[in-house]
């Protein structure tokens, strides 16, 4: 079966955001998303439950159906066809490159991904990579992915981490440090956004950003925070370039 670490992959339900979650069950299945797709796709399926006991179930897509299918107990992926890794740009890759981003072993991600099960983790909605040959409809919201962005007890754990979640430091942080850190996120980010405009032609579409942010700032423990910042239109607004929303493009 194949590899569920991140350092193996090749580049290439209801919403939830902000919350302290626990996941229940992990497993491989194929997913017709209602019946837009038919028969199905590979998926990583994660239920959990929130703090409030709201049950929570995310599919994560991992590829085509000719490339890979759930092992028969769910636990693992069968590789079936000419693909040997997975891809980090799927959702399921940038879901599990993110758990090991904060913390989990990812020596760990073995070929059973009920070794999940048990975690209790903070988790985010973050903008989804641009994919080709998607084009936005009318009305349709911006896509974005579950990831976790703070491991609050790993699964084997019998007690909590003994550190403050983010969210609960920034509630108890006086204004002036909540002031500081955004303005260093924020100038990281226009750093970065700025960088990748004068790497192209001058102009960059807003759409291309997390995908283009996620790459750059692989091993930035600020990535997820930096990727939400640029994904804001008052933010882009205000920055050093053109930001042309009814278009929503960028230009030094």
């Amino acid at each position: 079966m194949i590899s569920l670490n991140p350092e193996t992959f090749v580049e290439g339900g209801g919403l939830i955001d902000d919350a302290k979650v626990t996941f229940d069950e992990c497993s491989f299945e194929m997913f017709d998303y209602g019946g837009k797709i038919v028969p199905g796709v590979p998926t990583l399926k994660v239920s959990m439950t929130t703090e409030d006991g709201d049950e929570v179930t995310q599919n994560y897509s991992v590829g085509s159906p000719k490339d890979w299918a759930p092992s028969e107990d769910g636990k693992g992926l069968v590789a079936v066809g000419k693909a040997t890794a997975l891809r980090l740009s799927s959702n399921c890759g940038i879901f599990l490159q993110n758990l090991v981003d904060v913390g989990f072993p990812a020596d760990k991600l073995g070929e059973d991904i009920s070794i999940l099960k048990g975690l209790v983790a903070h988790v985010i909605q973050i903008p989804a990579p641009k994919r080709a040959g998607l084009k936005k409809k009318e009305g349709d919201f911006e896509k974005t992915i579950l990831v976790v962005d703070e491991i609050i007890k790993l699964p084997w754990e019998k007690k909590s981490k003994k550190t403050t979640k983010a969210k609960a430091k920034a509630k108890t942080s006086t204004k002036t440090e909540e002031a500081e850190g955004d303005s260093d996120l924020n100038a990281k980010a226009i750093e970065h956004i700025t960088k990748l405009l004068a790497e192209g032609d001058g102009t960059l579409a807003k759409k291309d950003l997390p995908a283009k942010l996620f790459t750059t700032l692989k091993t930035d423990p600020d990535r997820n925070a930096i990727i939400k910042i640029a994904f804001d239109d008052e933010f882009l607004e205000a920055g050093p370039w053109t930001y042309n929303s009814g278009e929503g493009t960028l230009t030094l």
